[in-house]
């Protein structure tokens, strides 16, 4: 449901006159942005523990598929 007239008056006023798609685009971006800089960090680690034989081979697949899965659904709620 769209904000009224008011909604977004009080908005700008409140907020010292920022916009609210673009607060809305800070937002999904900062999410975006934590989420690929986890995912490269997890798969990092994931990585070295596999390189080091201390993950197995299916350990590393389930993350890699759990890691695409998470940025997928996240990209397709709130980006889109």
């Amino acid at each position: 449901m769209p904000m009224t007239s008011e909604q977004t008056n009080a908005f700008k006023a409140g907020s010292g006159s920022l916009d609210v798609n673009i607060l809305h685009l800070l937002c999904i971006g900062a999410l975006l942005a934590f989420l690929f800089l986890w995912a490269a960090w997890a798969l990092s680690d994931v990585w070295t523990g596999w390189s080091n034989t201390k993950v197995r081979d299916a350990a590393l697949g389930r993350f890699a598929v759990r890691t695409v899965l998470l940025l997928l659904v996240c990209i397709w709620m709130f980006a889109s």
